[in-house]
């Protein structure tokens, strides 16, 4: 017999919701065939995925080193410089997707790469969906029919989607992840920051954001968060610093000025005692680490 489904709508949870506010409109995807030892790094200025479908390699995002077999999905959350090394012949396929018109804040909540090994075991379709992206191409960032560009952003908004609850339910989302996506006064909060690191922040003025006394804002943040609002402030403005420099090329008192720093040297400290390095010397660093597309 036929089960019968009730007729009043599902609550959406909180997972449901962080999924719900994002899209992933792809902007291009990539195969390429990589021989053991050949390493290629790209930098993109948004998300994006690197899936291993056949083949082993090494990963390296920012200091974060991982090994990948085949069937494994990386997802980028934000803009991102990948470099992948193959242990044995690789195939690697490469996406990367417009700017999100989705939350700042649930952006804001994953950490730099989201790993999920075996996709292509626990999620048979969706790795099905990855490999015909392409359709036998090497590359595909041309739409040739009318609605592919639709067509394409919602199967690559539906593998992301699936990846990202795999993810969760297998553990690997970082504590408190969900109750900082879920919590619908923090969020505002979050949002606030991630959309605008430069505005003048207090605790104050994010607590009215959230429409929450100051003390009981204070308190309920650390505790989902993990970090005091001027902690997190700082971490949000430190990483988007990076992008400043690197992607948008704005010289150090540019992006100071552009994140609220009275000074050029308060924030040449807070970013060293972020990065461990003055930002002219990390920018040089980063710089001679790119390589050339092959």
């Amino acid at each position: 017999m036929f089960k019968v489904l009730e007729n009043e709508p599902r609550q959406m949870g909180a997972l449901d919701r962080a999924l719900a506010s994002l899209d992933w409109p792809v902007q291009a995807a990539q195969r390429e065939l990589l021989a053991p030892g050949e390493r290629v790094a790209r930098v993109h200025d948004s998300a994006g995925f690197s899936y291993i479908s056949a083949g082993t390699a090494a990963l390296r995002v920012g200091q974060e080193r991982s090994e990948l077999s085949a069937g494994d999905l990386v997802i980028y959350p934000r803009a991102h410089r990948a470099e992948i090394r193959a242990r044995r012949e690789c195939n690697v396929i490469n996406a990367w997707f417009l700017p999100s018109g989705g939350s700042a804040q649930t952006l804001g909540t994953f950490p730099n790469t989201l790993l999920v090994r075996e996709f292509s075991v626990r999620e048979p379709n969706m790795a099905m969906l990855i490999e015909g992206m392409l359709s036998g191409q090497a590359n595909a960032s041309d739409f040739n029919r009318a609605g592919d560009a639709v067509v394409c952003s919602l199967i690559s908004t539906t593998i992301v989607s699936s990846a990202i609850r795999l993810w969760a339910e297998l553990g690997c989302a970082p504590e408190r992840w969900l109750h900082q996506v879920s919590d619908p006064f923090i969020a505002r909060a979050l949002d606030a920051i991630h959309e605008s690191p430069g505005d003048p922040w207090t605790v104050q003025n994010l607590a009215q954001v959230a429409t929450m006394s100051r003390s009981a804002f204070a308190v309920r943040f650390t505790t989902l968060v993990g970090q005091t609002p001027a902690s997190y402030l700082t971490d949000v403005r430190m990483e988007t610093s990076k992008t400043l420099l690197i992607r948008d090329g704005l010289s150090i008192a540019e992006t100071a000025h552009r994140l609220g720093y009275e000074s050029e040297a308060g924030f040449r400290r807070a970013f060293r005692r972020h990065t461990g390095s003055a930002p002219a010397a990390w920018r040089g660093q980063q710089r001679s680490l790119l390589l050339p597309a092959v």
